[in-house]
């Protein structure tokens, strides 16, 4: 339908007219199109290839557009591409909706139109300029109101991330043959030096020894959100792999340390950076994580963990009676008002596994290899894909983390099993029940409350807390437990 023709020695072209261009429907109507390009064999030749080119655009904005009439606009393109990008499995595809809908399509320009309305060919490297011009000052002008939005003022690197979201849905736009070249052409002194907003927070986003210990030891929290701190503060996880952390993620029986295997952020099914890790567990984490298996989470949830149950969900409630995984808005209140019960100052929940990998640090682990355990693998060089390091190089270095628990009872070192009645610690009964004990496999009464956690001596060993915490004996791997231990 499409035609090159001459006139006064010069090339043109007759194309359908667009709905932009006043197109209507019934018949077709063209317009003229000046090429610019002399009437010459060789003229005539670039400009049938830009003929071709221009029909093969029009009809992939057809295929895009889902036949409505007219080329496909910003709006329409960003529900497509997110809508691609959901499905592909994309990490940032929920962080990139809420980017282009709240701080780039609404925003109108000086020419009159919003960002969204505009025709995706018409978008040009000055109008981004604009725009990113209008962040950084914090003058935005939206279209749903008309006014001028003064005062919000994006970080360096959120605007950083505004452009890279940009630079994906305009180069996927190129590849779709949507457009001839991306607009986003962009330098440093368009979009600002990357730092961050604040130049102090960072030299104190982080909790000293005494702070981390308190968060994972004082009763006035939760234990269900003390172990979830654990996890980020001792076991280096993100918020999103602790929350999405499950038993069978956990294997306690590895040494000389329990190992997680870390390989999903929430349900996602793959960690942030795509790579799976395993992680040692330091012994302080594992006695609370054998605490919390056998007693708090058997207690909140009425039943037993299963292999697939999460190791740290919400606790259950009307509307979710089992449980939910953990979600970062949620838990950050949770971690402010806990703050705020410690009297500790504001930081982010995020700081715990900076604060475990600076400790870890200054306790003498090296490096590397605490690197291999936090953040996987390292994937720079070919000759990286072919070393494997060995787990107890990797425990030595998690082991020198010097975080415990503050002390709720007095530990007292009996190679026999006891267990305790309610006598006091001096009672001679307690020496005739070891005796006891010794001839016979060990039971624990049910009607004792008790925490089962780690301890040095023998291989298999383990500390039992009876009542409140006051009585503390240690007990072999013999150790038969309740069926409501199991």
């Amino acid at each position: 339908m499409s035609s090159i023709y001459t006139k006064k020695g010069w090339l043109y072209a007759s194309v359908p007219r667009s709905k932009q261009d006043g197109g209507t429907g019934g018949k077709t109507k063209f317009k003229c199109v000046a090429l610019k390009i002399r009437d010459t064999p060789a003229g005539r030749v670039k400009a049938r290839s830009l003929l071709e080119k221009a029909v093969e655009r029009r009809k992939a904005h057809a295929r895009v557009g889902r036949g409505a009439p007219g080329l496909v606009t910003m709006k329409q393109w960003a529900d497509q591409w997110l809508e691609k990008r959901k499905k592909l499995g994309v990490v940032s595809a929920r962080l990139d909706k809420s980017r282009l809908n709240l701080h780039v399509l609404p925003i109108r320009l000086s020419e009159g139109k919003a960002i969204r309305d505009m025709p995706l060919t018409e978008v040009r490297a000055r109008h981004l300029v604009e725009l990113f011009d209008m962040i950084r000052t914090g003058e935005i002008t939206t279209q749903s109101t008309g006014k001028a939005r003064r005062g919000q003022k994006f970080a360096p690197r959120s605007i950083r991330n505004l452009y890279s979201t940009l630079s994906a849905l305009f180069r996927d736009a190129v590849i779709e043959d949507l457009i001839e070249a991306s607009p986003c052409v962009l330098t440093k002194h368009h979009l600002g030096v990357i730092m961050d907003k604040d130049s102090e927070w960072r030299a104190g986003a982080r909790y000293t020894r005494a702070e981390l210990e308190m968060l994972i030891s004082d009763e006035r929290i939760p234990p269900d959100r003390r172990v979830f701190y654990a996890l980020e503060g001792i076991g280096a996880n993100r918020h999103g792999e602790a929350a999405g952390l499950r038993w069978r993620h956990y294997d306690s029986d590895l040494a000389p340390l329990g190992r997680f295997t870390v390989a999903t952020s929430y349900n996602k099914g793959r960690t942030k950076t795509g790579r799976t890790r395993f992680m040692p567990v330091h012994h302080t984490l594992a006695a609370m994580l054998a605490e919390w298996r056998l007693t708090a989470w058997p207690a909140i949830f009425g039943r037993t963990p299963t292999p697939d149950d999460l190791i740290c969900p919400f606790p259950p409630c009307s509307r979710s009676p089992q449980g939910r995984m953990r979600y970062l808005s949620r838990s950050q209140e949770f971690f402010v008002e806990d703050l705020k019960t410690l009297g500790l100052r504001h930081r982010r929940g995020h700081d715990l596994r900076r604060t475990m990998i600076s400790l870890s640090l200054e306790d003498g682990a090296r490096k590397d290899l605490l690197k291999y355990c936090t953040h996987g693998p390292p994937q720079g060089e070919g000759i990286d894909a072919y070393i494997t390091i060995g787990w107890e190089p990797l425990c030595t270095e998690i082991a020198k983390l010097k975080v415990k628990r503050t002390p709720r009872g007095r530990v007292v070192a009996l190679r026999a099993v006891a267990v305790a009645s309610g006598a006091p610690d001096e009672d001679p009964a307690d020496e005739q029940l070891a005796r006891k004990a010794a001839t016979k496999t060990p039971t624990i009464p049910p009607g004792i409350p008790t925490r089962f956690l780690p301890c040095e001596g023998k291989p298999g060993d383990s500390q039992v807390i009876l009542g409140s915490g006051r009585r503390i004996r240690t007990l072999t791997s013999g150790l038969q437990r309740p069926a409501s231990y199991h």
